[in-house]
């Protein structure tokens, strides 16, 4: 049987290392270039009636500025997705100064309603819908 000071440290360390374990989903690496990798958070994707929604995780080999001025080097985006029109609609973005999203976010932007895009044939998104509209789930 744990002692109370024995169950504290344990309750203190689950919530300690709670924030590494929401921010350690599975990635699939989309695609990379010279200037950034792409992510999907694989664990992220949910259907829903409006289709589906995923995080895209955006890491930058150089420093980046956002819209308020600050300097991030990653991106994470929610965005949802329409698997039959083939189309991406932004729906949040959170903006970090570490690579790989790590640390506290600078900025986070929610949009209430933004337009749908079409996603483009070889654009950095097309690999993105294929994966989201591919799960199952």
């Amino acid at each position: 049987m744990k002692t109370s000071g024995q169950l504290a440290c344990s309750i203190l360390l689950l919530a300690a290392l709670l924030p590494a374990a929401v921010q350690a989903a599975p990635l699939r690496k989309l695609r990379s270039d010279k200037d950034s990798t792409l992510y999907l958070e694989r664990g992220s994707i949910q259907r829903g009636k409006d289709g589906r929604k995923a995080w895209l995780l955006q890491s930058f080999r150089q420093p980046q500025t956002a819209p308020d001025g600050k300097i991030y080097r990653s991106l994470k985006q929610q965005h949802l997705y329409s698997c039959e029109e083939r189309s991406i609609t932004l729906v949040s973005q959170l903006y970090y100064a570490e690579p790989m999203a790590r640390g506290e976010a600078l900025a986070t932007y929610k949009y209430e309603s933004y337009d749908a895009e079409p996603v483009e044939k070889g654009s950095q998104y097309e690999r993105a819908l294929k994966a989201v509209c591919a799960r199952k789930r």
